[in-house]
């Protein structure tokens, strides 16, 4: 696989960016696109018909990013020794319950902290409403284009300053277009749990802050790209 992309909300829009995979270099920006919202859309998601036009020769495979006001997050207290099947029941019970909903009709994942010690393990989740997910896995279907993947834009972000040729640094001194990404950083930790941990004191305020600017949607974009690689 040489060519991975990402979608990410940007207003009322949408940032779409295209990484490819190079030898020497790593991983490097090839695409920038801003999709327009359009409406009436049928899957509410908005972005089918803009992205139907993108020029895509192989490869019509995306991840798409969910925002802070469409995910929730949380920590549960677990007995240790319970089977991860469990905890997932205990979790998909939480997250329904806190969007009041019936268990069948959440979309959730979560993180085992393996710091937990003693009778009881941490388990950092998120979770959304399911007929989210299907809004916006039609509207990339209704664009010929497969979806990959979904998840939180904060560890989309994360994931993409980790591995930032240049770090948060380098977004003041070079455009998007120039962006390069290694896949074993050595700046950043690269630790999964680091994104997860957010669920409870909450991100970085200087990745925050580049999340709220007009860069943000398309770091997250980029780093939703980049998980095809480091999957």
């Amino acid at each position: 696989m040489r060519q991975a992309w990402g979608l990410a909300s940007d207003g009322q829009d949408w940032a779409l960016v295209g990484l490819s995979l190079q030898k020497a270099a790593g991983v490097r920006v090839h695409a920038l696109e801003k999709i327009a919202l359009i409406e009436p859309d049928l899957t509410g998601a908005g972005f089918s018909h803009g992205l139907k036009q993108v020029n895509v020769r192989s490869r019509r495979r995306i991840s798409l990013a969910l925002d802070a006001d469409e995910v929730l997050t949380g920590v549960l207290e677990l007995p240790a020794p319970m089977a991860p099947e469990d905890w997932a029941i205990e979790v998909q019970v939480e997250v329904a319950q806190l969007l009041g909903l019936e268990p069948d009709q959440v979309n959730f994942d979560f993180q085992v902290d393996p710091a937990s010690e003693g009778l009881l393990s941490r388990v950092y989740w998120v979770g959304c409403d399911q007929d989210r997910i299907r809004a916006l896995k039609d509207s990339v279907h209704m664009a010929g284009w497969r979806l990959d993947s979904v998840e939180p834009a904060w560890h989309a972000a994360h994931r993409a300053v980790c591995h930032l040729q240049g770090g948060l640094a380098s977004l003041l001194t070079q455009p998007a277009q120039d962006w390069q990404f290694d896949l074993k950083p050595p700046h950043l930790s690269k630790d999964p749990l680091d994104a997860w941990l957010w669920t409870r004191m909450g991100p970085d305020p200087a990745l925050t802050q580049v999340m709220q600017s007009a860069v943000g949607p398309r770091l997250v974009a980029a780093g939703l790209a980049l998980k095809a690689w480091l999957k």
